[in-house]
């Protein structure tokens, strides 16, 4: 039986080298020291790369990419996969409530962060002309949603510290910015859905990867302390096949 929640209102481009990342958030400065990888860093990558290849080439992501995206199913998909953005900050409230001290900044400002998607995913249903009683009428979970939802809150709630990142901030977080990237080349000429519209692909493509670099420092200082590679990659593997599968069943 999945869990349920009530409702809230990339990779290192740096080589591995040390050094600190800054950039501006909202207007606010995030800071994190870049370390060297281990070496099963680039396998945990290397795992996980088809899987992000294969949520961008779903036919949701494929369609936003030629701006041809059809009108029923993206409004169905809109609403179907709300509840994985509405209660997003949720799961990364369990992760503060249990994360080491150095790890705590980075959650709290990314639950700021986060509860601001709520509002731009909405905006874009807009774009699209939900009906926005959809939205603040929850609708019962598809069963591909209620999976990776349920699994998500399962991890974040009972996993162990470095696999409950790696499946929410390093895989989910992670591709979304990719997904960003590719569905604004065809949406940025949809002058129908406006700015708004593109609010949150926007700010995903914008600042998105600065996430799963943070989230992969708090992962190696959890193998570090004895959290195995395997299992920080299988919780992010999971987390990706979960999500694809979702993204596929909403847009159908």
């Amino acid at each position: 039986m999945p869990l349920q929640l009530a409702p809230s209102r990339g990779r290192d481009r740096l080589g591995g080298s040390s050094q600190p990342l800054e950039r501006a958030l909202e207007g606010a400065i995030m800071s994190v020291q870049v370390t060297p990888h281990p070496a099963w860093v680039a396998e945990l990558d290397a795992t996980l790369e088809p899987h992000r290849e294969a949520i961008l080439d779903t036919p949701v992501i494929v369609h936003a990419s030629e701006n041809a995206l059809i009108n029923g199913k993206i409004q169905d998909f809109l609403v179907a996969f709300y509840p994985i953005i509405r209660d997003f900050p949720q799961w990364l409230q369990m992760l503060l409530d249990r994360s080491p001290e150095d790890g705590k900044v980075f959650f709290r400002d990314n639950i700021r962060v986060e509860r601001r998607h709520d509002a731009m995913w909405r905006a874009m249903g807009d774009g699209f002309n939900v009906p926005r009683a959809r939205f603040q009428t929850p609708e019962p979970m598809i069963d591909e949603v209620k999976e990776f939802h349920a699994y998500l809150t399962e991890m974040c709630r009972t996993a162990p510290f470095g696999e409950a990142v790696s499946a929410t901030n390093y895989a989910v977080e992670g591709v979304a910015q990719k997904i960003s990237e590719k569905a604004l080349r065809g949406l940025a000429k949809n002058v129908k859905i406006g700015p708004r519209g593109r609010w949150w692909l926007e700010e995903h493509a914008k600042y998105d990867d600065e996430h799963p670099i943070h989230a992969l420092e708090i992962i190696k200082g959890c193998v570090q302390r004895g959290e195995a590679p395997k299992a920080v990659t299988q919780a992010a593997q999971k987390s990706l096949s979960y999500m694809r599968e979702a993204m596929v069943a909403t847009y159908e």
